[in-house]
């Protein structure tokens, strides 16, 4: 008979800061989700709940019971990649698990238990692994998914197991929620009476289906094992990594960058056969006296370049002290992706982002990411809002948004600079600016610009000019029409 066990991780999010060592968890801490357009507290630590606070209440309610509450609002994706590498972690229990987001796993158990001395010494075993790694957990084991499931979340104890051929005895007890139905229909059951599954199974299907829908009976019939509810698992992301051991120690620049190439040679040659590159590779290194080293290098676009790899590497590796020696290395590729190659002498467009890319990430891994930026497109006629700085690594897709039909300085001045006239005219013939006088050779304009239509708070209308003056510069000049006496100011400054 088939055995299913199931993992629920009720404290996932608190969980990821207790392993952070985030000392806000041994006060009043509690996680925040946005839930019906308002923020509300999902996971409470101790303190929080002895506070008297309790999970679904609206932050303003929280606050105003306790008001030395710290807040933090969830991060679906740190908690979804701790909850991934759990399920790889799983594979030490069962080759058969699959992922019950956003708090579970499951594993089919069937002949596994014995491995660990029965179904009992695997609940307890598995547990305690999970405490050591600082996860709280409850346990369900039972013939089906669904009632393992149930168990898990519902059952009396944090390990809860139903024996072979007893699921009804072990499922009548619990509430109706523990059959994973829609809150409406909990809601609605409740409100006839209904209150735990034991009651169901003393009423026909046909009349449970009139009543309440097909939903019902399909749950039902899942949990009790009447209709097939198999436990499909999903191969595990690759992981492109390498490690090497030493059995004496090195501590030579030369000796780092062989053993490093070793390493690069086989992650690299691993991506490059899945078609596939990484923005960020990570180099481990154990030192025998001060213990590891965590290096790490970045890149603009994913590579799989074994070259590219050791150019970056050289810089840190130079920079590491090491007095004693190493003798454990490991190179991981991070943050993978997909990539497509192209031909270099029929798409000069492609090696110009290469180029660019490679520029990106040797600044990048000199001085920073977060100080390498770049220009990226708006939504907006205003010049000062056509563009806005993010950093170099933001993949975020630029906007689609119609060039302005005419050309724009190449200095475009946050703050227009104010002029004077000397000669008055539309543009001003002669004006004096940062001390010194030009005069007025050709003028093309007036450009009009204003705010788009659903911005009221960007100013009035402007009429920008392109001017050449006599002296060389050519500058762009603004000013506001409909003034009684214009001011002019200069807005930019052409190459």
């Amino acid at each position: 008979m088939r055995r299913v066990l199931s993992i629920w991780l009720p404290q996932l999010p608190l969980d990821l800061r207790y392993r952070k060592d985030d000392p806000r968890v041994a006060e009043c801490f509690a996680i925040i989700s946005e839930i019906k357009n308002a923020w509300r507290l999902t996971h409470l630590s101790e303190g929080a709940m002895t506070a008297g606070l309790s999970a679904g209440l609206s932050l303003p309610d929280a606050r105003a019971i306790c008001p030395d509450l710290m807040t933090e609002p969830s991060d679906p994706v740190r908690e979804a990649a701790l909850l991934r590498a759990l399920w790889r972690w799983a594979d030490s229990l069962s080759p058969w698990i699959a992922l019950d987001a956003p708090d579970g796993l499951f594993l089919d158990i069937t002949g596994c238990a014995h491995l660990f001395g029965g179904e009992q010494a695997m609940a307890a075993h598995t547990r305690e692994r999970l405490t050591d790694m600082q996860i709280t957990s409850r346990i369900g084991i039972a013939d089906t998914k669904g009632a393992a499931w149930a168990l898990a979340r519902f059952g009396q104890s944090d390990i809860k197991i139903a024996g072979a051929g007893k699921t009804v005895a072990a499922l009548a007890p619990l509430p109706l929620e523990a059959l994973r139905l829609p809150q409406k229909l909990s809601s609605d059951m409740r409100r006839t009476g209904l209150k735990r599954v034991g009651q169901l199974m003393e009423i026909k299907r046909a009349e449970l289906a009139r009543r309440f829908g097909l939903s019902l009976t399909q749950s039902l019939s899942s949990c009790l094992g009447h209709s097939p509810d198999p436990v499909s698992p999903k191969a595990a992301d690759p992981i492109y990594a390498a490690r090497m051991t030493l059995p004496d120690p090195i501590g030579l620049q030369a000796d780092l960058l062989g053993v490093l190439e070793r390493l690069s040679i086989s992650v690299c040659k691993r991506l490059a056969g899945d078609a596939k590159g990484a923005r960020r590779y990570y180099l481990t290194v154990r030192c025998v006296d001060t213990g590891d080293h965590v290096l790490h290098i970045g890149f603009a676009r994913p590579t799989h370049e074994q070259r590219a790899v050791l150019q970056q590497f050289a810089k840190p590796l130079d920079e590491l002290k090491i007095e004693f020696g190493a003798d454990w290395f490991r190179l991981e590729a991070a943050h993978v992706e997909p990539i497509q190659p192209f031909q270099i002498s029929l798409d000069q467009h492609k090696q110009a982002e290469d180029d660019t890319s490679k520029i990106i990430s040797t600044l990048g891994n000199r001085l920073g990411f977060d100080r390498v930026r770049q220009f990226m497109p708006m939504q907006s006629h205003l010049p000062e809002r056509e563009f806005i700085h993010v950093e170099a690594m933001d993949r975020r897709e630029p906007v689609s948004w119609t060039a302005a039909p005419r050309k724009r300085p190449v200095r475009l001045f946050k703050r227009p600079e104010r002029l004077v006239t000397l000669e008055a005219g539309r543009p001003p013939k002669r004006f004096q600016w940062r001390q010194s006088v030009y005069a007025t050779q050709e003028a093309k304009g007036p450009e009009r610009l204003t705010a788009e239509w659903w911005h009221s708070d960007f100013g009035s209308v402007r009429d920008y000019w392109q001017v050449q003056t006599e002296d060389g510069p050519r500058l762009w000049l603004m000013t506001y029409p409909g003034t009684t006496e214009p001011d002019w100011f200069i807005a930019g400054r052409f190459a």
